[in-house]
């Protein structure tokens, strides 16, 4: 006789199936600039300023932390070319991050500040 899945089965097996959001946001020097002020002036003076993928991974994470209920998602920064002296983008992953937090991030490359 074959088995049932229970209730858990299937809602475990839903989870795991549902396609993730990933949003991509590309980045130069002056927004990165931008959104490192705008993220120490959200998160605090004590802020270590934001300027190596892990720093800013670090620093996305926490702010999307202070969107409470409201935000949600994991983060990724990749800079390439990973050299100090070259031209650079930096790339921003947002993996199942809901729309507060792309657009208070977007907001903050452009304007310098998170939304309030």
């Amino acid at each position: 006789m074959p088995e049932i899945a229970g209730a858990g089965d299937v809602a475990a097996s839903a989870v795991a199936a549902a396609p993730s959001r990933e949003v991509v946001i590309v980045i130069g020097r002056s927004e990165l600039d931008r959104l490192g002020s705008a993220l120490q002036a959200l998160l605090g003076p004590d802020t270590t300023r934001p300027d190596t993928p892990a720093r800013l991974s670090a620093a996305v994470a926490a702010a999307i932390v202070t969107f409470g209920d409201a935000g949600h998602g994991r983060v990724r920064v990749d800079r390439r070319p990973p050299g100090l002296y070259t031209p650079e983008a930096w790339q921003i992953r947002l993996t199942n991050a809901d729309e507060v937090v792309t657009d208070a991030l977007r907001a903050a490359i452009r304007d310098g500040a998170f939304p309030r």
